[in-house]
């Protein structure tokens, strides 16, 4: 039986650690793995690319675009990336659709447009995940009317209700590998990124963006004296983040920007709680890391982290500092981060997940037919 040849796109991929380019990588490095499989990545870098099939594909950072006009099909500064992206790839003729069976992407417009048009009746099935919403998948009017896909992966329950009876749809959430995030060991040192160990740390990993609420939570973390703040992450936001916590929190905090991917599991490991605010995310790949890194997790009450975490976390409501204070005090006299591990090692592993994705990829190669 040939092997199934799949391609992965995504702008930031192997340059920036968000989300979905951590769910990218890690779901092409586990479906590398197959011996019936033959993965191959698009991505604007290298970081975490070792040992994958990489075509490196030139882009302009998103950062670049913050203040750039916004408009119909440039709304936001990532589009802009993407659209430089995919120039890139289609004026350099790095994707050549004859190569595959299947494409994996997340991005829409341009990503998605460049699939359907580039190919005829021979393109490849496009397989679309749902990591930074499905907004498109569902409008009828401007330029989101034109989505199409062959396939749609729903990281969670709410998206595969919505969609299961309108594409062929899978629900496959993201995961983690908890051999890389897993707890300090006794006498673990840390020389990269050293983080106070004599005082409660509270983590946040997020970007820098009002959805995210960093803003309030500095506000909710300065209600606990000893309580000491670090955020991991970048973007728009990271001058009013930088100015308040310099107000509310000055001593008792540390803004770390943007970290390269391998940094990220010894961040984790000096840490007493992890804070997350973002109540109407698509998924949270950060609650995953940190219930596998061992840490006390205080998330929104909503539908997704009560999903992912059941009760394995505390809930808080991010619009009440007073709410997150007491979730984030809770927190620290609590034993709630070994059974959020548990929780992880029993099923939400990149493992597991990438033997949906390659069964669902199966099922949509074999299948014909586009769906709008």
């Amino acid at each position: 039986m040939p092997k199934r040849r799949v391609a992965m796109i995504l702008p930031g991929l192997g340059r920036v650690q968000r989300g979905a380019e951590t769910a990218f990588l890690e779901v092409a490095r586990a479906l590398g793995r197959a011996p019936e499989m033959e993965v191959t990545v698009f991505g604007s870098g290298m970081e975490g690319t070792d040992g994958l099939s990489l075509r490196r594909v030139g882009c302009v950072p998103r950062e670049r675009f913050e203040r750039w006009p916004k408009m119909p099909c440039l709304r936001t500064e990532n589009h802009y990336e993407e659209l430089s992206f995919v120039l890139s790839m289609v004026g350099r003729r790095i994707y050549d659709p004859g190569d595959f069976d299947a494409v994996v992407a997340c991005s829409y417009p341009y990503v998605n447009w460049m699939l359907q048009l580039r190919g005829g009746k021979k393109r490849p099935k496009q397989i679309f995940v749902t990591q930074n919403g499905d907004w498109m998948c569902q409008a009828s009017s401007r330029e989101y009317k034109l989505f199409q896909c062959d396939g749609l992966v729903c990281i969670n329950p709410i998206y595969h209700e919505r969609h299961k009876d309108r594409y062929p749809s899978a629900l496959i959430p993201n995961g983690v590998d908890p051999s890389e995030y897993r707890p300090a060991r006794p006498g673990e040192t840390f020389p990269d990124v050293r983080i106070p160990r004599d005082r409660p740390v509270v983590l946040m990993v997020s970007a820098l963006i009002p959805a995210k609420k960093v803003a309030e939570a500095i506000e909710a973390v300065a209600l606990i004296p000893d309580a000491y703040l670090v955020v991991a992450g970048d973007g728009p936001e990271r001058a009013e983040v930088a100015k308040r916590a310099e107000a509310l929190l000055a001593g008792r905090h540390r803004l770390l920007g943007s970290l390269p991917r391998s940094s990220m599991p010894a961040i984790y490991r000096q840490a007493d709680v992890f804070l997350h605010m973002h109540r109407e995310e698509p998924f949270g790949i950060v609650y995953l890391e940190a219930a596998a890194s061992g840490l006390a997790v205080v998330a929104p009450d909503a539908p997704i982290p009560r999903w992912i975490m059941e009760e394995t976390a505390i809930y808080v409501e991010p619009e009440k500092p007073q709410s997150v204070a007491e979730g984030i005090k809770s927190a620290m006299n609590s034993s709630i981060g070994p059974l959020a591990r548990e929780r992880v090692l029993a099923g939400w592993t990149w493992d597991v997940q990438a033997s949906r994705y390659r069964d669902f990829i199966e099922q949509v190669v074999m299948e014909s037919g586009v769906c709008r």
